[in-house]
């Protein structure tokens, strides 16, 4: 096999503050033609930058060293110009947050057909024609109708899969496919690993596929390559890993994934009533019609009920828009039902809080963990300043030194060092920040804890630390709690009961055991096929592409003079 990437001791060095600072050590890889090479570890182990640097996307103050080879030539000797050229033909890339990298103000058609008009020099009309071919073959139906859609329109499914299709425009014969499914539900994951195992087969793709997902790599990957701290350490094929890997790293990285399986939840005892009851619960939204003209009503949650003891876990599961979140919303007073009953503590939450003192006596009961608590936290905040100002909030009258200590015991409750309270949080890893988030949010000793998606983003070993410490910390307190996960393995390792969720009605729920382990709707055990285990296949699940692709060819203008 023929290598057509080749990194030989990539080196990254990053001016900061006046001082150098080495992100990676040591990058070492190779990816054949046809071949998926799975490069996997923690963040912040350099997978992504290793990755940018083949690319030519890191920033200015970060100097690249050793040697990136190309179809066999040194990118490092290229002319300019020539590098381009082969950045642009030959090398494409997909990266974890479609919404980051599309302009919101921009129809979908735009962004496909920049590359095409600017770069190939293709005529509009046959750009828009590509453009739509492209999301035919990657599953997206009625793609005419999608070209003239915005990325607010669409879900991150679909979105991804647009990424995946501009990436395309240009034939490429390396993808490199950056934690492409971190942010989808385990069924739009296999959707977009199915639309990638086709296009690997019909284009001969290689691909380096980055995550930190070690599971699905060993699913979808030929050769598994893990990198800790800036190194690459070992590389073994996908199909044996789990028993040649001899780096105890890889063995922790493989002990964390099946420890996500492993933890024996204790069920709350069951309470006379209640600490919440959500009934008959009905949410629309007014969205943009079909056509582009106009409004339509969605349904976002129907009929959805549930109930939440004391001290008890609940996980609420589903694809991407199944409705999950917006119950976790109006849960939490965020959104208004438009029908239904919550009711916490034997007490109606129908009607929005009135004043401040209603909304923090409410915010004393139910405090809610998001997603991205890079984006929840103040980035102008040091730690014990975000902690103080929360203490703060439920306890008005408390002293300096009392809001003090408080800080102190909440920076101890999620395990964090006390050192790391004057740090700001772009100075904190993914997991401490979001161990941040929840002290912020145990603050004020709530009775119920939301954690929406609170660990999707995360790699597995943190993912396996923050749910142990969400169980501890539930377990001491006697807080409970409401988990939204797209994460079926996520929701067994910490809840006791679970709720499925698709297209806004329950389909199941019960105890966790029963509904997991033997599942009596088809869409759960739909789910829990889609999870990424040995010997795993992805398949499209949906309407696949309606007629066959259309490939650049060397008939395709190539690129002018100018049009750079």
């Amino acid at each position: 096999m023929t290598d057509v990437l080749e990194l030989d001791a990539v080196r990254v060095d990053a001016a900061i503050g006046g001082r150098v600072r080495t992100l990676v050590h040591d990058c070492t890889l190779t990816v054949g033609a046809g071949e998926t090479v799975g490069l996997v570890g923690e963040s912040g182990s350099g997978k992504t930058l290793s990755t940018r640097a083949v690319v030519g996307l890191v920033p200015d103050y970060m100097e690249v060293g050793g040697t990136i080879r190309i179809d066999g030539a040194d990118i490092a000797t290229m002319p300019a110009r020539q590098l381009r050229e082969l950045r642009s033909h030959r090398l494409g890339m997909v990266f974890q947050t479609p919404r980051a990298h599309l302009n919101p103000l921009r129809t979908i058609g735009d962004f496909m057909t920049e590359a095409l008009v600017h770069v190939a020099g293709v005529k509009r009309d046959a750009a828009d024609r590509r453009a739509a071919e492209l999301l035919d073959e990657v599953g997206i139906t009625d793609p005419y109708r999608r070209l003239r859609q915005r990325p607010g329109d669409l879900s991150g499914g679909l979105l991804q899969r647009v990424m995946i299709a501009a990436t395309l425009a240009m034939d490429p014969h390396i993808l490199l496919a950056d934690e492409i499914t971190t942010a989808l539900d385990v069924t739009t994951q296999e959707e977009v690993m199915a639309v990638i195992a086709d296009l690997r087969r019909e284009r001969e793709l290689a691909m380096l596929f980055i995550t930190h997902d070690l599971a699905l790599a060993q699913a979808v990957c030929d050769r598994i390559t893990v990198m800790k701290d800036g190194r690459t350490i070992e590389t073994h094929p996908a199909a044996t890993i789990a028993h040649d890997a001899r780096d105890p790293y890889t063995r922790a990285l493989l002990s964390a994934s099946s420890g996500l399986e492993s933890l024996t939840v204790e069920a709350a005892d069951a309470a006379s009533t209640p600490l919440l009851r959500v009934a008959d619960l009905r949410k629309t939204f007014a969205v943009r019609g079909a056509s582009g003209v106009g409004h339509e009503t969605f349904v976002a949650v129907d009929g959805v009920g549930f109930t939440l003891d004391a001290g008890g876990a609940l996980g609420i599961v589903g694809e991407s828009g199944s409705g999950k979140s917006t119950t976790a919303r109006i849960v939490c007073g965020l959104e208004k039902a438009d029908a239904g009953a919550v009711t916490v503590k034997g007490e109606s939450w129908d009607a929005p809080a009135r004043g401040k003192r209603e909304r923090r006596r409410r915010a004393r009961v139910v405090q809610m963990v998001f997603q991205d608590p890079y984006q929840s936290l103040d980035p102008r905040q040091t730690v014990r300043a975000c902690l103080a100002e929360a203490v703060r909030v439920h306890r008005p009258r408390a002293s300096s030194a009392d809001v003090t200590a408080r800080v102190d015991e909440l920076l101890t409750a999620v395990t964090l060092d006390l050192e790391l309270a004057s740090a700001r949080p772009r100075a904190l890893s993914g997991g401490q920040r979001q161990r941040v988030a929840i002290a912020r949010a145990l603050a004020a000793d709530p009775e119920i804890l939301v954690l929406d998606e609170a660990v999707s983003a995360l790699d597995v070993t943190t993912q396996v630390e923050i749910l142990t410490l969400l169980d501890g910390i539930r377990r001491s307190t006697g807080v409970a709690l409401l988990m939204i996960s797209h994460d079926l393995n996520v929701v067994r390792r910490l809840c006791d009961h679970v709720v499925v969720m698709r297209s806004g009605r329950i389909e199941e729920q019960g105890p966790a055991a029963a509904v997991l382990d033997d599942p009596q709707a088809q869409y759960t055990r739909d789910l829990l096929a889609s999870i990424p285990r040995p010997g795993w296949v992805p398949t499209r699940r949906r309407a696949g592409r309606t007629r066959p692709l259309a490939v650049v060819t060397s008939a395709t203008p190539t690129v002018k003079e100018g049009r750079r």
